[in-house]
């Protein structure tokens, strides 16, 4: 699911999120080359419960659920 020219639905489960930002590190590393979570497609609100949301520039390459070890993003093939 990480090749970029994919699109997935990418499922959202908050409640699952440890809030340890792997999915925005890879994120912002596959789109920026950097690790900065600041940079990433994906933001957790960690004030908030660990609310996840996306930017507008996100692409639904599935990467960040691809990278979630904690089972709050599920990215499924779709449209």
């Amino acid at each position: 699911m990480s090749d970029n020219k994919s699109v997935v639905k990418i499922s959202v489960e908050s409640k699952k999120c440890a809030g340890c930002l792997m999915c925005a590190l890879r994120c912002s590393l596959r789109y920026t080359g950097a690790f900065n979570p600041l940079e990433a497609r994906i933001r957790i609100n960690k004030t908030n419960g660990n609310e996840i949301s996306f930017t507008e520039e996100c692409t639904k390459c599935g990467l960040c659920a691809e990278y979630c070890i904690y089972g709050a993003l599920i990215a499924k093939e779709g449209d």
